[in-house]
């Protein structure tokens, strides 16, 4: 691959692999993000959502920063709150020059409290982290909202190599294996630890979006309204 089709490619074969698995339906209540246009009326990319089988909400951002130069992307997998799963994320800015990706199992319950829990379904991410560092030198995040809600396994690369983001891309793909593994035994859980859960997403959702320093660049191109209901489509579980 060239590097205009590694830019222009990048987070489409994730995005694939979770759609496929989770058997998700697109939704067309976000069809108005179909085609992101900014303020200039430009076309710049994509936000698509889809939910799937057992009501996971499964999103994607693509945006045109450069057309065929750089290129960012935001995947998630938000699994229904009734069950005791993490939180997927994909994302990074794709260059020619330097990229920036990471990957995380964002968890959506207190670390500490739930310790067994992580030591016990963490531990086949665990494995791809340990290989993953091994291969490429890891970054730790300047962001202070990635730093506070990320999980022990959470992987951060920056490379000028554009080979090392599909390289990077491949370890995502099995970090996605290892929340479908989780899934697959994932149980109900108790009423009152839905409830929690589905708050603490909430302060999660909220306290990344102010902390965000770049959202105020994001408004600037899309307006406070498109970027709102950007985050609505991709920040927030449906119930």
């Amino acid at each position: 691959m060239d590097a205009t089709e590694i830019i222009n490619g990048a987070g489409k074969a994730i995005e694939e692999k979770l759609v496929a698995a989770y058997k998700a339906e697109l939704l067309d209540d976000y069809a108005d993000l179909g085609e992101l246009i900014n303020l200039k009326g430009e076309s710049t990319g994509y936000t698509k959502v889809w939910k799937g089988e057992a009501g996971e909400k499964i999103s994607s951002m693509s945006i045109d920063i450069m057309p065929d130069k750089a290129r960012y992307i935001n995947i998630q997998v938000i699994p229904d709150p009734k069950f005791r799963l993490p939180h997927y994320v994909y994302e990074g800015l794709v260059m020619g020059h330097m990229s920036q990706m990471s990957v995380d199992l964002y968890p959506d319950t207190d670390m500490v409290a739930n310790l067994d829990w992580m030591l016990e379904n963490y531990q086949p991410a665990g494995t791809v982290f340990d290989e993953l560092r091994k291969t490429m030198e890891l970054s730790i995040s300047k962001l202070t909202h990635m730093r506070i809600f990320s999980s022990p396994m959470f992987a951060m690369v920056k490379t000028p190599e554009l080979e090392k983001v599909m390289e990077f891309e491949g370890y995502a793909a099995r970090y996605a294996d290892c929340l479908f593994d989780m899934q697959a035994k994932a149980e109900l859980s108790a009423e009152l630890e839905t409830h929690a859960r589905r708050e603490r997403r909430k302060l999660i959702s909220d306290s990344i979006i102010a902390l965000d320093p770049d959202r105020k660049m994001v408004v600037g191109v899309y307006g406070e309204g498109l970027t709102r209901r950007i985050e609505e489509a991709t920040m927030y579980s449906f119930n």
